[in-house]
């Protein structure tokens, strides 16, 4: 994490809550990787409002992300995702398990829902251990309100 507070998140996450969502994207990784899917870079999948996909996330992959964002940087363009540019995602590593399991490939859907889930709920698990507060919305609503309150007033 970069010491710079405007790269700071207001509410910086548990380092073993940090760590666990670490594990959590590794492993899901893998299994993604072994059931054979790819992604094709064609940028149609992770353009969420041409595919009409509403993209959801937790407050602790929202928190994980703004580590590294200042709010400085980033900006919104209605809906689209701020790390959406020229068709390509810039926030690859951090992204959350929302964009990490939606894949343009619908032979996959049923199998990727279910990681999706068995993923979601170990997040959500690690975050109650840890006395971390929870909450479930849209990545860039919440990104948004996120961004707007680590601004300096």
């Amino acid at each position: 994490m970069n010491p710079s507070s405007d790269k700071r998140s207001t509410n910086p996450l548990p380092i073993s809550l940090r760590e666990e969502l670490v594990s959590i994207y590794r492993e899901l990784t893998a299994e993604i990787d072994a059931l054979g899917v790819t992604c094709w870079a064609r940028s149609h999948c992770c353009d969420f409002n041409r595919a009409e996909h509403r993209l959801y996330a937790s407050s602790v992959e929202v928190a994980y992300v703004l580590e590294t964002h200042s709010a400085k940087e980033l900006h919104f363009d209605g809906p689209l995702c701020p790390f959406w540019q020229d068709g390509l995602c810039t926030e690859r590593e951090r992204r959350p398990l929302g964009c990490r399991t939606y894949f343009c490939d619908k032979d996959f859907t049923d199998r990727l829902q279910k990681l999706y889930e068995t993923y979601y709920s170990r997040l959500q698990e690690a975050a109650a251990a840890s006395s971390v507060s929870w909450s479930y919305g849209s990545f860039v609503e919440q990104l948004k309100e996120a961004a707007t309150a680590q601004r300096p007033k």
